[in-house]
């Protein structure tokens, strides 16, 4: 493969040069048998990208290293590398029984449902990710890729009935209404953006009805989601944010839980080559998890 021109990279304030990335294409050749995730965990520890529990931040180094390959600056082409955490018979498992629930294809009518019973909102067990994704992928305007980087998804049952899906997952870099409100420059968000989670996905099941739902089981996730995210990777949270279609809904149910409402985006969105406009500017709510939260987020040194 012929290497492109090496332009000047930084990744989480390191330099990559010749000689990182001479040091890490040695680190990919040398672990002929593990998967892409350990490499990542590997240059993480070598150059001191950790996540505030001081594990390494090997999901988001992941993305940085697929980012290299497709710029020609590295080659991953170890068949271990591609398999990443999944193994070959839970990929196969996976894909058998999306393909029996795309085969039946949509409900041709709803049932609606209004369930009765305790709300009770928790983490997902590990065997129901599958069902997790699939529901959302099918019922989720936005659908559903498998989260990148620190996430924890939830489900909502209402007695034994399941009602709804929640994602949460690493705050965006690119949130100019939320740093605006809380006055931060560059280098206060590249300290503290740990400490900010953004609610990536919301879905009450379609043939769910059953009034003030959405902004109940909103506000029993907010109170227990600050302590799950320490018990998964050893850090409270102090924000949470939220990117709203406005074009599709008014974010009754954020306000209804007493988010703050700090402006709309520009319209652009992210891709694999840079920021494209998509003439679709969202409403943007945040939610302080701890008392004085955004105080902390503001004050010189650290938040803890």
């Amino acid at each position: 493969m012929e290497q492109a021109p090496l332009r000047s990279l930084r990744y989480r304030r390191t330099r990559i040069g010749p000689a990182e990335l001479g040091w890490i294409q040695q680190t990919v050749d040398g672990e002929a048998t593990a998967t892409l995730t350990e490499v990542a965990g590997a240059v993480c520890r070598r150059f001191g990208w950790l996540r505030p529990n001081a594990e390494p931040a090997a999901a988001s180094c992941v993305v940085f290293l697929r980012r290299l390959e497709r710029s020609g600056l590295l080659r991953l082409r170890q068949p271990a590398l591609r398999r990443g955490l999944a193994g070959a018979k839970t990929r196969h498992v996976a894909q058998d029984e999306e393909q029996m629930l795309r085969a039946l294809g949509p409900l041709a009518m709803w049932v609606e449902l209004q369930p009765q019973g305790e709300l009770e909102v928790r983490p997902i067990a590990e065997e129901e990710r599958v069902g997790f994704r699939l529901h959302m992928q099918w019922y989720h305007y936005l659908g559903f890729e498998r989260s990148v980087g620190e996430s924890l998804c939830y489900v909502a049952l209402v007695g034994n009935e399941l009602v709804a899906l929640l994602e949460w997952g690493a705050a965006v870099l690119h949130n100019g209404p939320r740093d605006r409100w809380l006055g931060w420059d560059g280098e206060q968000k590249a300290r503290r953006l740990a400490w900010v989670v953004n609610n990536r996905r919301f879905l009450i099941l379609p043939w769910i009805r059953k009034p003030h739902l959405a902004s109940q089981v909103l506000g029993a996730n907010l109170r227990r989601l600050s302590r799950d995210w320490e018990a998964a990777y050893g850090h409270r949270l102090w924000l949470a944010e939220t990117f709203v279609d406005s074009g599709r809904f008014r974010g009754t149910c954020y306000q209804a839980s007493n988010w703050r409402y700090v402006g709309q985006t520009q319209g652009f969105s992210r891709t694999r080559t840079g920021f494209v406009a998509n003439h679709c500017p969202k409403s943007v709510f945040v939610y302080e998890l701890a008392p004085k939260g955004a105080e902390r987020l503001r004050q010189p040194g650290g938040c803890w």
